[in-house]
Formats: structure tokens, sequence, C-alpha cells
């Protein structure tokens, strides 16, 4: 959601002619549903009081908001100072708006700007006229609302996007996030950054991690929400380009890759793009040609039959884009060698006979193959150049070297006099045994020209001795993500805490324990059958979590605990003197996986003022990761008293709401009312 900052006096002050002026009443009658009603998050520097450094965040929020709305009706010293930094540093989307007041004139250097006017005795009476304005001020292609910008027309606007400063725990979270491959800790990370001031840069973090993750569909929303803010955004747009494309691959709709072209046209439209965004853009879209081009033979299974499906005209559009992309940046070396890489294809092609027929006449083909060839002799020069300048330009221990260096591998391969063991000992030197996507990378190119039957013995060679070296660290990998042979169904457990000794009234009575435990044992073997491996994953508080998990280990099913803080932290604030459930928690710790959210107590410190709470957190962590688990079914199975709302933040009843919202999960409610009344019954015996 795009962000509005207020600058306005805040309560009640008196103008030059003494009269009052309540300037909170008119944030809640006109400012406030006028933003709300164009969908603006933000506040005024009230929101920020109680987080720290009021005078950062304060030039922050001024700084990074979408829209500023300042009220200037008094002569207040404090608002035409942030109104000035507001000027100085952004050039369009601030609105003035100014009360009736008889004294109280505008200073002179604003005389000439336009603000709205409003009633003081009733402020909202002009809220559909704010409202337009906002609308008319973000659509706007006047070039600046900034008398700064105006006066002087050369002076560049302050880039939020490369001064937003992203809190350092933030990054940290999101740092331990990848480190820990959790998909869905990622994901509640770009939810929860939504509605902070460090949106923009935050997100990215957030999103590009998730690429690194392979969430293609997690990525595309976090970059999605970006751009939904700033369509030009630059990063946004080629992140997308790129996403788009994974997406189609995994599904070749046509809409996706129509996704990933738009975001590359957008950049290639962008007059602030760099030479070097642009040079990305053009080879993203040889990528994109090179994709669809692929999908023409891939399924067949005779080289012939290969050879003549890949003659078509998305190759020679691909060997073009990724030419004009390196010819504009020669330091673009991996454009360069994938232009070298298509060139080399086309000219082995252009032996078949069905050569021509990709062009209008004969001596069109013939044409063009005269000027592949010495634009391929010219990329034979120059690839290797880029790329060794590459490797001379990068130290040793550079963390993306390989990349270059297997780059130069490839180089090799294409080159007519290379000595087979010496391509082979290239590629066995350039890839890391510990990053085997690395490896995926490049046989897939070797593959590719396998396919084709171009280089073909040196290409299995090739693939042949680096997978040898790879099949022991595979086998390690397989071994740790080895994924059942059945589809997953995930149970996702919620349910309330035994009760505490008086409480009233009664809802899980712990006497009724057992009874409880049958009850959620019933429910689960309802659900289990032999089509899909059943997993459980829960929380771990004194009930209904703690009686899912130990029913799981009576069914022989795996179960995982996820904790919203540290073990020892939850332990202590959760069990209290609750001995008994506490020791089961502890017996339960040493044969299950425990997933922790936090590395503390309570909320992150990036988190602070957002009026949220540490457990409503962890039950939409606990959602995020059952989402993301790669499960086939996912089911809520909640003992539960069906009430709305429960005792306190994140209990049984959110969790409920949340999987209601996802509209994607079953929901089996265990009727925890049946516990009170089967409490009563005993009780008149």
């Amino acid at each position: 959601m795009a962000r509005a900052f207020v600058i306005r006096p805040f309560g009640t002050k008196k103008d030059l002619s003494g009269r009052k002026i309540d300037f909170d009443r008119v944030h809640k009658e006109l400012i406030g549903p006028a933003l709300k009603a164009v969908e603006l998050s933000g506040e005024t520097t009230g929101e920020i009081v109680d987080a720290g450094n009021i005078r950062e965040d304060m030039f922050a929020l001024i700084f990074e908001a979408d829209l500023v709305v300042c009220d200037i009706t008094i002569l207040n010293a404090n608002v035409f100072y942030e109104l000035g930094i507001r000027h100085a540093l952004r050039k369009k989307s601030t609105v003035m708006i100014k009360g009736k007041t008889k004294k109280d004139n505008t200073p002179f250097d604003l005389l000439t700007d336009r603000y709205l006017p409003y009633d003081i005795k009733s402020p909202g009476a002009t809220k559909g006229t704010l409202i337009e304005m906002i609308k008319a001020s973000l659509n706007s292609e006047r070039e600046t609302d900034s008398p700064i910008f105006q006066m002087l027309p050369a002076l560049p606007e302050a880039d939020p996007s490369k001064v937003q400063t992203v809190p350092v725990d933030f990054r940290e979270e999101v740092r331990r996030a990848r480190a820990a491959k959790s998909k869905g800790w990622l994901r509640l990370l770009s939810e929860e950054v939504r509605d902070r001031r460090f949106l923009w840069g935050g997100l990215k973090l957030v999103a590009s991690a998730q690429w690194d993750l392979k969430d293609w569909v997690g990525a595309r929303d976090s970059w999605e929400t970006i751009r939904e803010i700033h369509p030009d955004d630059i990063d946004a747009n080629l992140a997308l380009a790129n996403i788009y494309e994974r997406l189609y691959r995994e599904g070749p709709r046509p809409e996706l890759m129509e996704a990933s072209d738009q975001s590359i046209r957008r950049v290639l439209d962008n007059k602030e793009a760099t030479r070097q965004q642009r040079v990305e853009a053009l080879a993203l879209g040889g990528r994109n040609q090179k994709t669809q081009w692929r999908l023409h033979f891939d399924h067949l299974k005779i080289i012939e039959e290969r050879r003549a499906a890949a003659m078509n005209r998305e190759l020679i559009r691909s060997y073009e884009d990724y030419r004009k992309a390196f010819f504009q940046d020669l330091n673009h070396f991996y454009s360069g060698l994938t232009a070298l890489q298509m060139g080399t294809i086309l000219l082995d092609l252009s032996k078949e006979k069905a050569w021509s027929d990709m062009f209008g006449s004969d001596s069109e083909a013939d044409c063009y193959k005269r000027r592949l060839e010495e634009e391929f002799g010219t990329l034979q020069c120059l690839v290797p150049a880029s790329v060794g300048a590459e490797l001379q330009r990068m130290t040793h221990d550079d963390p993306n070297r390989f990349w270059a260096e297997i780059s130069a591998a490839d180089v090799l391969f294409l080159t007519p006099e290379g000595r087979e063991q010496r391509v082979v000992a290239a590629y066995g030197d350039a890839i890391p045994l510990d990053k085997p996507f690395a490896w995926d990378a490049a046989r897939g190119q070797l593959e590719l020209f396998a396919s084709l039957g171009i280089k073909a013995e040196l290409a299995e060679r090739v693939i042949s001795k680096i997978s040898a070296d790879f099949d022991e660290e595979e086998k390690k990998q397989k071994k740790l993500q080895e994924r059942p042979k059945k589809p997953v169904h995930l149970l996702l457990f919620a349910g309330h805490r035994v009760d505490a000794s008086g409480r009233t009234p009664p809802r899980f009575p712990p006497k009724q324990e057992t009874r409880a435990k049958a009850l959620i044992r019933e429910a689960v073997e309802a659900l289990h059958n032999d089509e899909y491996e059943v997993i459980g994953l829960a929380s771990a508080a004194p009930g209904a979590d703690i009686l899912a998990h130990e029913v799981c280990v009576e069914l022989g099913l795996k179960s995982t605990i996820c904790l919203p803080m540290p073990a020892k932290d939850y332990a202590r604030m959760v069990f209290e003197d609750l001995d008994n459930w506490r020791a089961r928690f502890l017996n339960l710790q040493r044969d299950h996986e425990v997933l922790e959210l936090s590395d503390k107590a309570g909320l992150p410190r990036w988190l602070s003022g957002s009026r949220m709470d540490s457990w409503e957190r962890g039950n939409r962590w606990s959602m995020q990761m059952a989402l993301t688990w790669g499960a086939k079914r996912i089911t809520l199975v909640a003992l539960w008293d069906g009430k709305k709302m429960g005792d306190a933040p994140g209990g049984t009843a959110h969790m409920v709401q949340l999987a209601r919202d996802e509209g994607t999960i079953q929901i089996v409610p265990v009727d925890a009312k049946r516990l009170v009344k089967e409490n009563k019954k005993e009780k008149r015996k």
C-alpha cells in the first residue's frame, strides 16, 4: 500500500486572532478519511513518537512518502520546516490545505502555490474535494509542485529507493530466514513490512531472498507490491521479467511470458534506466525468446527431429537480442557468451537443407548466413576478452567469481581447437561442489548442445565427468531433501489452552484432558488414509497443541513444533507453574524438529509501534509455514469453542480466521464445548 505523511500542528492551537483550532479534529474529520478513501496508509509524527529517534524517522517519513498532506493554517514553525524538507527533496505529490482564518496569511514564498481551503468549523465538509485533489496529485503529469524544483529545474530529485534506510534488525531477520531456507518466514516478513515506512527497501530485501529460495510466487507478490506503488521501479520490473519467465517454464501459459515481456518493455521505455539496466533488459528479452524456442523441440526424441524443429525465427530473435545487448556494453559478458552460444547453434543448423525455409527466399537465407559468419567471428574475439576482463576485475574471494569462471569454461567449450581434457578440467575447476545449482545451469547448456548433435561427444564427456564428481554430494542432498513418495497432507493444529485454576467460565477443564486428546485423535484418524503422507504442524502451548503432538507420536506421524520465540523463553512465559505440561513439552523437544520464529521473546524492534501482538505474529507465521510446506492438502484441526473472539490475541479464533481468509484450507473444528458439558456431567455424579 502506498504511504502518506501528514504535516500539521497537534492538539488545539490559536491563530493570530486568538481563535482556537482543533487540528486533531481536522485530521479526524478531513485528512484521515480522505487518505483512507484513496487507500493511502500513514499518519503524522505521532506514529513514531515511541519508536526511538523521532527526528531521523520524521525525515525518512517525509522523504519517502508517496504523498504529503500539509496543513498551513497557522504559522507553525515545525510545519513549515517539515514542508521545506519535502519541497527540497521531492518534486511532486505535496498537497497543502489551509483553514479559513482572518489574520494568518500565507507566507510570501508560498503565495503562488495552490492549496485547498477548508471551513474550520466543519472541516469534514471539504473531504470530497480533498479526495479529488489527492487523486489528481498522485496521477498528475505535471513536472513538479515544489517551488524549489520550479525555480531550479535542473536540480536532480533525490531517489528514495537509493537512500531509504532499512533497520539493521530487519535486515538481520531477512538473512536468518534466508539462511534457514524458510519460505514461510519470508512470506510473513513480506506481509509485515507493507505498513512500515521502509516498505520499499524492506520488500526488495525480502523479494531477493525469496528469489534465492526459488519461491517464485512469493517473490512475484513482493515485487508486484512494489510495482503497484512505483510502476516504473526498474529493479521490480527486471525481477518480475525473470520471475514470470520462471513461472512460464513450470507451466507454459502465454500470459506469463507476455507479463515478462511487458516488464522488459517498461525498463527499455524508462528514461531513467542506466545503460547497464537496459542491457540487462535486452538480455532478458533474448532469454525469453530462447525459452519459447526450446519448447519446439525439447520433447522430441530423435536428434534429426529436434534439429528440424529448432530452425525457427525465435532462435534468430534470441541470438539478435543477446548480440544487441552485448554490443551496447562489452563488459556484459553473459549476453556476449549467450550470443556466441546461440550463434554456434545457428551456424551448425545452417548446414541443413531446411535452413532457407526460415527466410523469405534462398538469397535472403544466404545473405543472413554471410552476415552471421562475420558477426560470429567478431564474437569469437570479443567474448573471451570480455570474460577475461571480468575475471581480472574480480578478486579471488568474490562470492560470484565462480560464475565468471564457468563462463570461461563455456567459452573454451565453444573454441574449435579446444582440447577435450582441457575443457573437462576447466569445468571441474570452475564449478564448486557445494553449489549444485551452478552445475545445473552449466549442465543445462551442455545438454542443449548434445540434444541438437552439436559438440555432442564433448558435452556428454563433460556431463559424465562432472556429474560423477557431484554424485556423493547429490546423494547427501537428496537424503536431506528427500520427499515422501506420497503427496503430503499437512495437518495444522490449533486449540485452547488448558484452563487456569478458577477460570470462569470454564473452557478446557484440566480434568477433561483425556477426553480432549481422544477428540483430537478421532479427528486425525478420520483424516488419515493411505493416499497421503500425513504431517502435523503446531505450537506447543499446554493444552490442545501438546495433545496434538502426542497424538501424532501415538499414530506414528511426523510433526513439527513451531514456536514464536526461543524454546527457553517460550517455556518460561507459557508454562509458569504447569510443571507437568512443561515436562511433556521438553520431552517432545527431544524427538521433534523445533522451528523458532524469533531469536528473543516479544516483537523485534523494527515492529515497534505496529500495534502487533507476538502471539498473533506466531499464528501468521505458522500459517505461512503451512502454505509454503509444499503439501498437496492443508487442513486446520482446531479444538475450539466456536467463539469469534478469544481471551487474548493470537488464540484459536484468530487461527481459524486466518484459515478462512486464506480460502484454500479445510477447517475441521473439534467442539471444545463438549469438554465443558462432560465436566458438568462428571460433577453431577
